[in-house]
């Protein structure tokens, strides 16, 4: 792990905790169903002066056709999570996009030629928000 963080974008971690539930003594020799649970859960370090993912970060993505998908440039300072890429108003994307701040990302897209292009984000507070790209 780097000593310094960045200064000016935004750092990802991943905290993965996983839960075994113990044995009790009184459960021994008897069945007993227990399950493992598992969570992976995102940190992102964000440095002062760099704003929260909103709907001006719209104007910070770039979409360009590139054969059979598309290629997003993420120009924030912000990890940019794309729930939705949709062409006329069709979804096109199969799953979630997370493109590292400064990043371009390529996405495999159903087939489609649109002139249109709109994008779904979720912002800091879990809320989804479109715009037109």
């Amino acid at each position: 792990m780097p000593n310094k963080l960045p200064t000016n974008k935004e750092s990802i971690f991943y905290l993965n905790v996983l839960y075994i539930p113990p044995n009790s003594p009184e459960q021994e020799g008897k069945n007993a169903l227990k399950f493992a649970m598992q969570n992976r859960i995102k940190l992102f370090y964000r440095p002062a002066g760099i704003a929260p993912v909103n709907k001006a970060t719209f104007k910070k993505l770039l979409v360009n056709r590139s054969g059979n998908g598309l290629v997003i440039k993420n120009d924030s300072a912000n990890w940019v999570t794309i729930s939705d890429v949709k062409a006329n108003n069709v979804k096109v994307n199969y799953e979630t996009i997370m493109i590292a701040p400064l990043e371009s990302q390529s996405v495999n897209i159903k087939s489609n030629n649109a002139n249109n292009w709109y994008l779904t984000i979720i912002n800091d507070h879990g809320n989804y928000i479109s715009d037109k790209i």
